[in-house]
């Protein structure tokens, strides 16, 4: 059988790696550019931060910083899933702290793999993260969205409440800037796999 994962679960294990280093913040970036064939996401964090060493060892598959596993497979499959679309992935990284990685694929690349359902990966990130706060900044071919959790968290509301609020408001928004995830997302249609 066939399996397609998609780059939403790529996205996932990058926020999962912040939320890891202890990041109270994170940016999402998603920008689909029908004109220059680019989709690039990126993930900026304030969590710790990277040595040089890590920084030269994160993309091997055997190299992991957690002390209970014995593999870190998820920037390494990112890096994988990028170069067969033609693609890239750059880190940047403060030892002091905060990181950024940037992942790049071709649009039209027949390998990329479909964006995937990218609301229900930041809704159960946040779900189960409800103290670090997510900025999404999403430039589709309809529009530019932005939310950020702060500006949507009411004092003393319950995170239940917090999150269908979230959600409704992110579905709402990526609907309007172009994003379908009824589709299995924008780019599988792109990629004839709707």
């Amino acid at each position: 059988m066939d399996r397609i994962i998609d780059l939403s679960l790529h996205l996932l294990d990058l926020l999962q790696n912040s939320a890891h280093a202890g990041a109270r913040n994170i940016t999402v970036s998603v920008i689909e550019d029908q004109e220059a064939d680019l989709l690039q996401i990126a993930v900026s964090d304030d969590g710790k931060g990277m040595n040089s060493s890590e920084q030269a060892r994160v993309l091997d598959p055997f190299y992991t910083s957690s002390n209970s596993k014995k593999v870190g497979l998820g920037l390494p499959l990112v890096a994988q899933a990028a170069a067969m679309a033609g693609g890239s992935v750059s880190i940047d990284s403060n030892e002091s702290g905060g990181t950024q990685v940037s992942v790049s694929y071709k649009l039209s690349h027949p390998d990329r793999q479909p964006l995937g359902d990218i609301s229900a990966t930041l809704v159960s990130f946040v779900a189960g993260n409800p103290l670090i706060d997510v900025v999404l900044e999403y430039k589709g071919p309809e529009g530019v969205f932005h939310l950020d959790t702060r500006q949507i968290r009411t004092e003393g509301e319950g995170q239940l409440a917090f999150i269908f609020k979230f959600e409704e408001k992110l579905r709402g928004g990526l609907s309007l800037a172009g994003y379908r995830p009824d589709r299995g997302g924008l780019f599988h249609e792109i990629n004839g796999r709707s």
